[in-house]
């Protein structure tokens, strides 16, 4: 266990419901806890060690790919992250 304390806000929880991306979503939230650094950076990198990221929930059947930001915190301990933004992905890569 990393312990990395991983949570999704409001309203990135109620987005994920509109999509129907809830079970998606938490499966997310429980590998963050473990790799709290997946996906790509956004931004330059921060002397406090803040980092901004966004990852993809791969499309399935039933459900479009999805593009989930959020924000890492390393200290002061736990580190945690904050799921902010669920949206559906457009597939482009960056």
């Amino acid at each position: 266990m990393s312990g990395v304390i991983a949570a999704v806000t409001v309203r990135a929880a109620a987005r994920a419901k509109e999509l129907g991306a809830e079970q998606a979503l938490e499966a997310l939230r429980q590998e963050l806890e473990l790799v709290p650094r997946l996906g790509v950076l956004l931004g330059p990198r921060r002397e406090d060690g803040v980092e901004v990221r966004k990852t993809r929930i791969e499309p399935t059947a039933g459900l479009p790919g999805l593009a989930v930001a959020y924000i890492y915190t390393p200290a002061p301990p736990p580190p945690t992250v904050a799921i902010t933004s669920v949206t559906p992905d457009d597939g482009v890569p960056e």
